[in-house]
């Protein structure tokens, strides 16, 4: 069984979706604390004239939030200034009549919390680039009782062991706590993503702009062609 974790980033970047095609179950994280500041779960990047620009989606903040409690802010037309800014800067993309649509039908819905929100793109798209990987969300793995004795490392490989894994798919985010030895010792492959070639043509880009939302590659490519460049731009190396 080779699993994955991660949190339900806002339009994440292609790579999150390569993890998720390699995994045999994903681990929606969205019980533990939600980062102060800006963070990836609100925020995006797409190109614009071949700059970067950020997409950011308005949220309610308060104290000690969990990542699943964090409030879409409603007052904000946020819908209607996101699918300008797309519209604006991939109108002359290939695909964009393709993607647009799929994309305006995930914000005619309305959503409460900001992971609801992400988690509904990021089951779309991989119904798009038919990834049948099995979704699970933490807190069916983890009972209240026992997240108060869990952190960082000991957390990550409880997960791991209630979810049935025997190969562990880490991104490179958790080098500062990670402890892959004591994955070994419970007889649980570790392996970290690792990028390998993912360039493709970049509407109105000189030059290749790295780590963009999955939105840049999906006008510019469709999706068909996204989820084939998507499988082969990454590999997973054993930690030894």
């Amino acid at each position: 069984m080779k699993l994955s974790i991660h949190q339900p980033d806002f339009w994440p970047w292609a790579g999150l979706f390569n993890k998720i095609a390699c995994s045999d179950r994903f681990v929606i994280f969205d019980r533990v604390q939600a980062p102060r500041g800006k963070s990836w779960l609100t925020r995006n990047r797409i190109l614009l004239n071949g700059n970067p620009l950020w997409l950011t989606l308005p949220i309610l903040r308060s104290a000690n939030q969990k990542i699943n409690e964090v409030k879409i802010n409603q007052q904000v037309k946020y819908k209607t200034k996101h699918l300008g800014t797309m519209k604006q800067a991939y109108a002359k993309a290939e695909y964009f009549k393709e993607v647009f649509a799929f994309v305006e039908n995930l914000y005619a819905k309305d959503y409460e919390n900001a992971s609801s929100f992400s988690l509904q793109i990021i089951k779309a798209i991989c119904v798009k680039l038919k990834i049948n990987t099995e979704f699970i969300g933490v807190s069916e793995l983890i009972p209240d009782d026992e997240w108060s004795r869990l952190s960082g490392n000991s957390l990550i490989l409880e997960i791991c062991k209630k979810g049935g894994a025997n190969n562990y798919l880490s991104g490179m985010g958790c080098l500062d706590f990670i402890k892959p030895d004591e994955f070994k010792k419970e007889g649980i492959t570790f392996q970290f993503q690792k990028l390998l070639h993912l360039e493709y043509r970049q509407l109105c880009a000189p030059v290749f702009q790295p780590n963009m939302s999955v939105l840049d590659i999906l006008f510019n490519l469709g999706f068909e062609q996204s989820a084939e460049i998507i499988s082969r731009g990454f590999f997973f190396d054993e930690v030894v």
